[in-house]
């Protein structure tokens, strides 16, 4: 005959199970939020973008110009306890990088930080500070 035969080999097959210590699977994505506040802060409305990614925020903090003249990213490590702090905007060590440093330390994520309010200093920091720490505990830790 002129046909070719599929040739079957000594070889089993063997079917795969799962065993016992078989790696757990991931966990499921966290669907992505957004939050949006406003406050009055020193005399000027201060916006908070927020959104919540699996396992990052991205934090935007501004006034009524909207831009994206500073971002800072604060990644926890192990190897010590405060959070790797990269400036890929704006002052290397302004506050944004110490706020983005103290936010991911609190909360234990990636935090992506853009703050574009000029000259932002003292109790308007501060405020800044506390409003930010509020929305994100708000949202990663809500009240049962």
């Amino acid at each position: 005959s002129g046909q070719l035969q599929p040739s079957v080999g000594n070889a089993a097959m063997a079917s795969i199970e799962p065993t016992s210590n078989s790696a757990p699977s991931a966990p499921a994505p966290v669907a992505p939020k957004i939050v949006n506040s406003s406050c009055l802060c020193g005399g000027q409305v201060l916006h908070f973008h927020l959104m919540q990614l699996d396992g990052q925020i991205f934090l935007w903090i501004g006034g009524e110009k909207l831009g994206l003249d500073d971002l800072h990213v604060a990644l926890p490590t192990r190897f010590d306890s405060l959070p790797s702090v990269a400036s890929l905007r704006g002052e290397v060590d302004g506050n944004a990088s110490s706020l983005s440093q103290k936010l991911s330390r609190r909360f234990g994520l990636m935090v992506f930080l853009s703050l574009n309010v000029p000259d932002i200093e003292g109790e308007m920091m501060l405020a800044v500070q506390k409003e930010s720490t509020r929305i994100l505990k708000d949202l990663l830790e809500p009240s049962a």
